[in-house]
């Protein structure tokens, strides 16, 4: 991992041993990502799932969050993490993300923080695309369907 913010595929991620992820990117802790116990502070992890995420939902075509009636907006309804082990400042780790399961207007994201060879971190997310009023549901795109089916080997529902 020499570069930060590197964007990984399923057979990069392979080739670095993190199995069973189609998608993620490299990076290195940052000084204002501490705690006062000098560890990865919780709310930077919430911070690099987000990053993951919102770059995945764009890659994948589910959304541009642009402001277009054409495009949804993608809300995150639930989310739970969990720390497993501390992470330090300089320490290079790699974020991954992948559709669980596919609903027609929802779907479960899983993430992960891998580093030294070991899980670090795991969130969970549902997400929900709603219409541009957030108001009403909307069924996902057919091309990000797809891609999600095919990348990810996501559960249908």
């Amino acid at each position: 991992m020499s570069e930060f913010l590197n964007q990984l595929d399923a057979r990069d991620l392979e080739a670095m041993g993190i199995h069973g992820w189609p998608y993620g990117y490299s990076d290195q802790v940052r000084f204002h990502e501490l705690d006062p116990l000098n560890h990865v502070n919780n709310a930077s992890y919430l911070s690099w799932f987000e990053n993951i995420r919102v770059r995945y939902l764009r890659d994948y075509g589910l959304s541009s969050y642009g402001r277009r009636d054409d495009d949804p907006q993608i809300v995150v309804r639930q989310q739970s993490a969990d720390y497993l082990t501390p992470m330090f400042q300089d320490e290079r780790y790699v974020v991954t993300a992948r559709t669980r399961l596919l609903k027609p207007s929802s779907l479960i994201m899983d993430y992960a923080v891998h580093s030294g060879g070991a899980v670090r971190a795991t969130c969970s997310a549902v997400l929900v695309s709603l219409q541009q009023d957030g108001k009403a549901r909307r069924p996902h795109k057919d091309v990000a369907v797809k891609r999600i089916l095919a990348r990810d080997g996501a559960e249908r529902a």
